[in-house]
């Protein structure tokens, strides 16, 4: 009578476990190791962010002696991060500045938000309507 081999397997490793350690180990069948399940991955609906770009100044300068540039950046982006467009300058000492007219309105009708501070000076300069 032919056996099959996975049943002579079975067998053998039960009963060489039975006799190298005893009552101690658990039965060969019980060891199994079963083939991962695949969990299937469902592919989400892609999210589209958009982030919101600002008109703000990022400080230079020397202590006590500031110098900001106007610059359009990534709103989550850090005050001196880096710049997407660099539009102009403003020295508060000598109350000069120098603004990139064109550029700064065409950031403005793509939908940039200016902050307080630079839409004053914007408003000042003539570039945006008063409120």
């Amino acid at each position: 009578a032919v056996v099959p081999p996975s049943e002579t397997m079975a067998a053998l490793s039960t009963s060489a476990a039975a006799i190298s350690f005893g009552r101690n180990v658990a039965d060969a069948r019980a060891l199994r190791v079963s083939a991962p399940t695949v969990n299937a991955v469902v592919p989400r609906t892609s999210l589209k962010t958009e982030a919101m770009v600002k008109i703000r100044f990022t400080r230079l300068g020397r202590i006590r002696t500031p110098f900001y540039r106007i610059v359009a950046i990534d709103s989550r982006k850090r005050r001196d991060g880096a710049p997407i467009e660099e539009l102009g300058w403003y020295d508060p000492i000598k109350k000069q500045s120098n603004l990139n007219a064109p550029a700064i309105k065409a950031w403005l009708a793509k939908g940039a938000q200016p902050s307080d501070t630079v839409g004053a000076l914007l408003r000042k300069s003539l570039i945006i309507e008063k409120k």
